[in-house]
């Protein structure tokens, strides 16, 4: 296990300070100056069928995200600068919340955001630089120590009420726990081979009615559709919201080779397949049904999806969590296999009225019939995970928030189904504090 040192934190607490001068010296009498700062204690207890990947790691985390008023009404500008300091680590060494760098575990900085904002009109916004982005088929992750973000330009047009149209194009990223931005890749391919990934998409609400439609190109590597829809039906005292989608992914280019998606597509089973050099293929296709229903502080969800071929999660190597399903974990793996079914029932509770600021959660899913992608003669599957969630918003302290996941998943695999993993029990604990100033 290593100590901080000295100097890191003092560079933490120097950088953090600047930014508070800086916002402090802007215009008092303009309220729409903002500094946000972030701080996170992180934990994670990673424990695997293996002892060899069993670890643990936990960080400090601090950002702080700056940004102007719109100048003229219609030019803005944002910073954030990110910060990790390792505070243990112990077992495997790998990225997780910690940057594995020059054979050690390390905290790490980088300036996660840095934008200018553009508003020509009430109805048009644009971001253009370093910035975060959550979509339907791409987010930034918050599940580590600070968030992974994009690098490009993002805009969204309101044309009418209810409808909002978007789109982006970015050419590199901040891959979780690294301190620079790179190029998007395979897991064949070099760096930058992916030389961008676009998305255009549509939101249309009216009334208890929502539609959403994206498609993304993950240029000469893989595409994708995304369509979903939700109603929500009110009675005197509880809510019922039903949402169905269908999505699918496509091979795109040369860059779909085999070995291209490791962890999940099984194209390397193929005779005769070589990896990084054999051509693939991907027709996936999946759907699913949710019912969430909310009556006082208690609701409960059902879900239901179903896939045909694979459906790829990952954009491009490195890219985690970008799942649409109401059937995944906040944890993972995706469970969206060829042929797989997947249910899932959840139980979330807010204790407010014995315990203000506590809210749990409990949730189950079982995955069947999935099959190894290739040949569903080379490999069979069934899955299931279990989950325990706890969040606690302390009262008496704004903006502090305790947040613990229990995560324990299991298979029963015969054969190879590439996207079925071993069992493992995940622990994952988080403190946060959250301050803005509006200066």
């Amino acid at each position: 296990m290593r100590k901080i040192t000295t100097t890191k934190l003092l560079s933490v607490a120097v950088a953090s300070a600047i930014l508070g001068g800086q916002a402090v010296a802007a215009d008092s009498n303009d309220s729409s100056y903002q500094l946000k700062t972030k701080t996170r204690l992180v934990y994670f207890d990673r424990e695997y069928d293996g002892s060899v990947n069993d670890r643990t790691q936990s960080a400090i985390a601090i950002t702080a995200d700056w940004t102007t008023p719109q100048y003229g009404g219609w030019f803005g500008v944002g910073i954030s600068p990110y910060f990790v300091e390792e505070l243990g680590s112990d077992g495997r060494e790998t990225t997780d919340v910690l940057n594995f760098s020059n054979g050690e575990m390390q905290g790490y900085s980088l300036i996660g955001q840095a934008f200018v904002n553009l508003t020509p009109t009430k109805d048009l916004s644009a971001k253009i630089g370093r910035q975060t982005h959550k979509s339907m088929l791409l987010s930034s992750s918050g599940s580590r120590a600070v968030p992974n973000s994009f690098q490009g330009i993002s805009a969204q047009f309101l044309p009418v009420k209810g409808l909002s149209l978007y789109g982006a194009v970015y050419d590199k990223w901040s891959p979780r726990a690294s301190d620079e931005f790179v190029g998007f890749q395979t897991d064949q391919s070099g760096e930058g081979d992916i030389s961008y990934v676009s998305l255009i998409g549509l939101k249309y609400k009216k009334d208890a009615y929502t539609l959403e439609a994206e498609y993304l190109n993950s240029k000469d590597y893989i595409s994708k559709l995304g369509l979903r829809g939700s109603y929500v039906t009110k009675r005197e005292d509880s809510t019922l919201k039903f949402t169905a989608g269908v999505f699918g992914s496509s091979d795109n280019g040369d860059l779909f080779v085999t070995g291209a998606e490791s962890g999940e597509l099984d194209d390397e089973d193929v005779s005769g397949s070589v990896a990084g050099i054999t051509k693939s293929s991907n027709d996936g296709l999946a759907a699913f049904l949710e019912a969430k229903w909310n009556k006082g502080n208690t609701q409960l969800t059902a879900a239901v999806s179903k896939t045909d071929d694979i459906w790829i999660e990952d954009n491009f190597a490195g890219d985690h969590g970008t799942n649409p399903f109401p059937t995944r974990s906040r944890v993972g793996p995706d469970m969206t296999n060829a042929n797989e079914t997947v249910l899932k029932l959840e139980l979330k509770y807010d204790w407010k009225d014995y315990v203000p600021g506590l809210v749990t959660s409990v949730a189950a899913a079982k995955g069947w019939d999935a099959e190894n992608s290739a040949d569903s003669s080379l490999g069979t599957a069934d899955e299931d995970w279990r989950e325990l969630a706890v969040s606690y918003k302390v009262p008496s302290v704004k903006g502090l928030k305790f947040t613990g996941i229990i995560h324990d998943y299991n298979s029963d695999e015969v054969g190879r189904v590439d996207g079925v993993k071993g069992d493992d029990r995940d622990i994952r604990l988080y403190l946060d504090y959250t301050y803005s100033f509006n200066l």
